[in-house]
């Protein structure tokens, strides 16, 4: 019964059944092996869908789409460009930080790779940078900022655990400035190596996405 059962998850899964489904299957599988009552599955999907809290979830995708959708992110990484873009690997470095910055506040790194993806990948390999560089930087940035509050992962894994998420903020913070760190090193390290020309940092455009971004700095 169990290997049937098994070998039925893998067929769902080559057969590209949707990840909730395979991730339902399984956890009542565990349930039965463990001898659980599967009611008490649906009993605590119950109780977590009562809580006024998960109310947010929905809105803060709806948010984020709104966001993408109104150019937000690539005003974000205009501003990041004019500030940082006269650096070495400046642009790269410009991506991580708005990259980061927009995924914190949507909770998607989907959303964020769709928004930005786009925008960034174009320049990236226009200034010099390889495909895989340039693929990985897009693919990267869009996890980053989920460890930067308000991220929408760990409101949810709060809520889910029942614990604090002021705790969770804070213990994630410092990783994702490390992280951040790191990447920007590497970029820098990278763009020196390749060799790519750094641009002269222009005030008139700064204060152009300033200008542009007033509404989102807040």
């Amino acid at each position: 019964m169990t290997i049937l059962f098994l070998i039925l998850i893998l067929i769902l899964a080559f057969i590209s059944t949707p990840v909730f489904s395979l991730i339902s299957a399984l956890t009542f599988f565990l349930f039965y092996k463990d001898n659980i009552d599967i009611s008490a599955a649906i009993i605590e999907l119950m109780r977590l869908s009562s809580l006024p809290s998960l109310i947010a979830i929905p809105l803060f995708i709806f948010s984020g789409y709104i966001l993408a959708y109104s150019k937000a992110p690539q005003r974000m990484f205009n501003l990041a460009n004019s500030l940082l873009g006269s650096i070495t690997g400046g642009i790269a470095i410009a991506s991580l930080a708005a990259a980061a910055i927009f995924t914190a506040f949507t909770g998607a790194s989907g959303i964020t790779i769709i928004a930005l993806g786009g925008l960034i990948y174009p320049i990236l390999i226009k200034q010099g940078y390889s495909e895989k560089f340039s693929l990985g930087l897009v693919t990267t940035t869009g996890s980053l900022g989920l460890l930067f509050p308000p991220s929408l992962p760990i409101i949810l894994y709060a809520i889910v655990g029942k614990l604090d998420l002021n705790l969770l903020f804070k213990s994630a913070f410092p990783p994702g400035i490390i992280l951040l760190i790191i990447l920007s090193i590497y970029s820098f390290y990278s763009a020196k190596k390749l060799k790519i020309q750094k641009k002269k940092f222009d005030i008139s455009k700064l204060k152009e996405s300033i200008k542009a971004t007033i509404w989102e700095i807040p």
